[in-house]
C-alpha cells in the first residue's frame, strides 16, 4: 500500500507501519487473530475522519458543493485490504459477468462496446427497444448491513470471515474535519465505507441480486441476438438495461427496483434515470412516458462517460469532436504557464492520453485521420511553447528506451487499443459478454478462428457490425505488416478451414475438439505429430486426411514455428494488466525509425564510435539520475545537443562571428564549447580531482562519462550514480554562464552539487530508500565536500 495515503483520526501513517513493521506485527497479528474469533475492535479504530473538499466552480456557501472524502485509520484499512486480497480471485466466479466495475480482468469498456453493439442491432434489425440508464442514489452509502451479511451467509462465505467483516462494520463512526470548529463523532449505520479497500467487491456482491433478479425475471424481456440474451449491464452502480417490449418490461422492472430498495436499501432517482428508445414509435414513446416519470431522450444517452445515440453512424460525431475540442482548449490554456519542455510531455502523458485512451477503448468506431493529425499538431505546438521545434520530430515520438521521447503516438495507442480488443476476442465463452456478443453476430463463422484463416481460405463475413468490422479492418493493416503474426500462422484452425475440406463439417472432429485440438499448433507435441489413433470417435479415414494435412511442408512447419507474442497472448485467453501499454511499445519498436543524428556528431567529436548497449546506458542514465525534472531535462538537452553555440548562429546569421564566447579564438562549436575550450578544461579537471578524492579510485577525463554519464566499468553501480550527479551539476553550472565570458567556479559546481544532493536526501525520505541513498552519497562524497 502506497505510504503517503493520508492518516486517520489516530494520525499513524502507512510510513509508521513499514518503518517499525518488525515490532508492530506480534501485535497487528494478535489484533486481526482477536478480529477472526469474533472479538470487536475499538471505537476510536472504526472512527473515520471526513474531509469537505470544494467541488470547482461551485458556490461554497451550498453544502452540496463539496465532495466528502472518508479517512479510515491504516490498521483498519490494513485488515480490510487482507480480506479484499483474499477475495478478488473469487469476484469472477460469484459477481456474473454483466457486473464490470471493480471486478478483477473486467473492463469499463467491455459494457460500452457492447451497448454500443446492441443499439446498432437494434436500429439495424428495428428491435422496438429501450435502453435505461438507472441513477442510484448514493448506492455504496444505503447498502444495509443486516441484507449485505444475509447475503454473504447465502453465498457461503465462512465464518471466520464474516466474523472480521463484521469487527470492521460493528460500531463505526465518523468526524467532519472544519477548519475553526469542534470535531462530533457519529456514528454510521449504513453503507461500504469509503476509502475501505473491501467496498468496491462489497458493493458487487450487494448488487448483484437484483441484476440476477431483472435477468432471471421472465417478465422482463431483453434483446435477443441468437440464443443469446441481454438485458442488463452494470459498473458499479452504473447499470444500463436494454429492454424489449417496454410496456409490459419496465413496468416489472420498476416492481422488482421497489422490492429490492425495501430489503437492501438501494434507491433509484427515477427523475434523473434516462432512457432512449430505439426503433420505438413516437406513440409508444408518449405512453411510456406517461407512465413512468423516467426523461425520455430521443438522440443520445451518456453511459460510462460516453454519449451512445440512437443512430450508430453518429457514435463519432457524438463524442470525439467534443473530446478534441475540449482538449485543444486545455492545451491553449496550459500553454499560459511557465511549464518546463519535460513538464509539457508529461502533461500530454499523464493528461491528455489516459482521457484518449478511454475513449479508443470505450468506442469502436473508426477515426477521422484529419482531426487526430489535428489534435497530434496541437500537441506539438504545446510542447514547444509555440516556439521553433529543437529536436527533430522522429525523435521526439521515438521510445525513450531507443533515444527518444516517448511523446504518445495518438495513431499507434488507437491501434494497441483496438488489438487488445482483438485478444479479448479469444477470452473464453461467457467471460465477456460482449465478446459472446459478437461472437453472435459473426455465426455461423467463430471470429477467434476466423481471424487467423489465410485470406484466401476466409468465407464471406455475414455481419455488418461496425464494431466488428473496424476491429477486422485494422486487424487485416497490421497483422503481418506489424509482424503480430505469420501467414500460415501457428494459430490456423484446422476446422472451417477451406484448406482442410473433410473439417469442413465439424460433427465427425467433436471428440477432437473437445480434448482441445482446434489449431495446427495443437497437431504437435515437442515437434512431432499427436497420436491421433489415441482420440476416440476418430475412424481410420479421419486419421488419414488429418495426417496428410498436417504433414504438408507449409501446415508442418508453420505448426512447429514459435508463436509470436501477440499470438501468445491470444491463446492465453485472458487480458493481462498493462496490455495496451506493451502492444504500443510493440508497435513502436516495429517502427523504420530513423537514426538519430545526435549519435553520429557525438560519435564525430569523440572520435569513437559506441556500440547499441554503451547508448542504452547513457540513456538509462539520463532517466534515473534524479526524480526532479529539470535535471533530467538537462541531461537529455544535453544528449539531443539542444543548447545553441556560436558556430551555429553564424550559420543561421552570417554577419555573426563563429568564434567561442570565452574569447579563446577558437571555432565555438558544440564540442569546443563543452569540453575543449582552453577556458572550459581546467574547470573539468577540478571536477576530476573532485571524483578522484571522493570516490578513492582513479578517474579518466573521459568525455562520454563526463558530458553523457556513460557508466564506467571499473567503477560500481553506485558510484557510477554519483559520477553522474556530479557531473550532470557541473554541467548545470556551465548552462547557467552559457553566454558568459568566463566558465562557472568550483564554489557554483559544489552548490549545484549540494542542490541534488538534497532533492536525492528528501526524495530518498519520503520514498523509504534511504540505504540507497547512503550508498550513493555515502561517506565518500563528505570526504570531498568541505562545507
Amino acid at each position: 500500500m502506497k505510504p503517503l495515503k493520508a492518516p486517520g483520526p489516530d494520525g499513524f501513517t502507512y510510513r509508521y507501519y513499514k518503518a517499525f513493521y518488525p515490532k508492530l506485527k506480534p501485535i497487528l497479528c494478535r489484533l486481526f487473530n482477536a478480529a477472526r474469533e469474533g472479538a470487536p475492535f475499538p471505537a476510536e479504530s472504526l472512527l473515520a475522519t471526513i474531509v469537505l473538499l470544494p467541488k470547482p466552480g461551485k458556490d461554497p456557501e451550498n453544502i452540496d458543493s463539496y465532495r466528502p472524502i472518508s479517512l479510515l485509520n491504516t490498521d483498519i484499512k490494513l485488515l480490510a485490504k487482507i480480506l479484499a486480497l483474499r477475495l478478488d480471485p473469487l469476484l469472477p466466479v460469484l459477481v456474473s459477468p454483466d457486473q464490470v466495475g471493480f471486478i478483477p480482468g473486467r473492463q469499463a469498456y467491455d459494457n460500452t462496446r457492447r451497448a454500443a453493439d446492441l443499439v446498432w442491432f437494434a436500429e439495424t434489425y428495428q428491435r422496438p427497444s429501450l435502453f435505461l440508464s438507472l441513477d442510484a442514489e448514493k448506492a455504496f452509502d444505503r447498502a444495509e448491513w443486516p441484507f449485505l451479511f444475509t447475503l454473504l451467509k447465502h453465498l457461503g462465505f465462512p465464518p471466520t470471515f464474516l466474523r472480521m467483516l463484521s469487527a470492521l462494520y460493528a460500531s463505526p463512526g465518523a468526524q467532519i474535519l472544519i477548519p475553526g470548529a469542534d470535531r462530533i463523532p457519529f456514528e454510521i449505520r449504513n453503507g461500504t465505507r469509503q476509502g475501505c479497500p473491501l467496498s468496491p467487491a462489497l458493493f458487487a456482491l450487494f448488487l448483484e441480486p437484483l441484476l440476477l433478479a431483472i435477468k432471471s425475471d421472465a417478465g422482463i424481456s431483453g434483446l435477443t441476438v441468437g440464443d443469446l440474451e441481454f438485458k442488463l449491464s452494470a459498473y458499479a452502480d452504473d447499470v444500463l438495461l436494454s429492454l424489449t417490449d417496454p410496456p409490459t418490461s419496465l413496468p416489472r422492472v420498476m416492481d422488482l427496483l421497489g422490492a429490492f430498495s425495501a430489503l437492501s436499501g438501494y434507491k433509484i432517482n427515477i427523475t434523473k434515470s434516462e432512457a432512449l428508445p430505439v426503433a420505438l414509435t413516437a406513440e409508444a414513446i408518449a405512453n411510456l412516458s406517461s407512465s413512468c416519470p423516467i426523461r425520455f431522450t430521443q438522440s443520445e444517452l451518456v453511459y460510462l462517460g460516453v454519449r451512445l445515440t440512437s443512430c450508430s453512424a453518429d457514435l463519432y460525431s457524438a463524442n470525439y469532436p467534443r473530446l478534441f475540442a475540449t482538449l485543444k482548449a486545455e492545451l491553449e490554456c496550459w500553454n499560459k504557464y511557465a511549464i518546463s519542455w519535460l513538464g509539457r510531455l508529461n502533461c500530454i502523458k499523464m493528461n491528455v492520453l489516459p482521457r484518449l485512451l478511454y475513449m479508443f477503448q470505450a468506442l469502436p468506431v473508426p477515426l477521422v485521420a484529419s482531426e487526430v493529425i489535428a489534435l497530434q499538431r496541437s500537441i506539438d505546438h504545446f510542447i514547444w511553447a509555440g516556439k521553433r521545434r529543437r529536436v527533430a520530430r522522429h525523435t521526439l515520438y521515438r521510445p525513450r528506451s531507443l533515444g527518444g521521447l516517448g511523446l504518445p503516438s495518438l495513431f499507434t495507442y488507437y491501434y494497441a487499443t483496438q488489438l487488445a480488443q482483438v485478444v479479448a476476442w479469444h477470452a473464453p465463452a461467457g467471460s465477456r459478454r460482449w465478446v459472446d456478443l459478437e461472437a453472435s453476430l459473426m455465426r455461423p463463422n467463430k471470429i477467434h478462428h476466423w481471424i487467423w484463416l489465410a485470406r484466401e481460405h476466409r468465407p464471406l463475413i455475414t455481419t455488418t457490425c461496425p464494431a466488428i468490422l473496424n476491429s477486422l479492418r485494422l486487424w487485416h493493416r497490421l497483422a503481418v505488416k506489424c509482424e503480430l503474426t505469420s501467414t500460415p500462422s501457428p494459430m490456423t484452425p484446422i476446422f472451417g478451414n477451406r484448406d482442410f475440406r473433410p473439417g469442413l463439417h465439424v460433427r465427425p472432429w467433436r471428440d477432437l475438439l473437445d480434448s482441445g485440438v482446434c489449431r495446427i499448433l495443437n497437431l504437435y507435441h515437442n515437434g512431432t505429430l499427436i497420436p491421433l489413433q489415441d482420440v476416440s470417435g476418430l475412424s481410420f479415414l479421419h486419421i488419414f486426411q488429418l495426417t496428410s494435412y498436417a504433414t504438408q511442408a507449409h501446415i508442418k512447419q508453420a505448426a512447429l514455428a514459435p508463436p509470436t507474442r501477440f499470438e501468445r497472448l491470444c491463446l492465453a485467453g485472458t487480458y493481462p494488466r498493462g496490455l495496451i501499454s506493451s502492444l504500443y511499445r510493440d508497435l513502436t519498436s516495429l517502427l523504420d525509425w530513423k537514426e538519430l543524428s545526435y549519435i553520429h556528431a557525438w560519435e564525430r567529436d569523440i572520435g569513437e564510435t559506441l556500440d547499441s548497449e554503451d547508448w542504452l546506458d547513457i540513456w538509462e542514465m539520463s532517466r534515473s539520475v534524479s526524480v526532479c525534472a529539470s535535471l533530467q531535462e538537462q541531461s537529455i538537452k544535453m544528449i539531443m545537443r539542444w543548447y545553441i553555440t556560436p558556430s551555429q548562429l553564424a550559420h543561421m546569421n552570417r554577419n555573426l562571428p563563429d568564434v567561442c564566447w570565452r574569447s579563446c579564438t577558437f571555432k565555438g562549436s558544440f564540442f569546443h564549447m563543452w569540453w575543449t575550450c582552453p577556458r572550459i578544461v581546467p574547470l573539468w579537471k577540478e571536477v576530476q580531482d573532485l571524483l578522484i578524492l571522493v570516490l578513492s579510485k582513479p578517474i579518466s577525463l573521459d568525455p562520454w562519462a563526463f558530458l553523457l554519464s556513460r557508466p564506467l566499468p571499473e567503477l560500481t553501480f553506485h558510484e557510477n550514480k554519483l559520477l553522474a550527479k556530479i557531473t550532470l551539476a557541473t554541467r548545470r553550472a556551465i548552462a547557467e554562464v552559457w553566454r558568459q565570458p568566463l566558465p562557472p567556479c568550483m564554489a557554483k559546481v559544489y552548490g549545484k552539487i549540494r542542490d541534488t544532493q538534497v532533492m536525492d536526501e528528501l526524495t530518498a525520505i519520503v520514498r523509504f530508500t534511504m540505504p540507497s541513498y547512503n550508498k550513493t552519497w555515502g561517506p565518500g562524497w563528505m570526504r570531498g565536500y568541505d562545507l
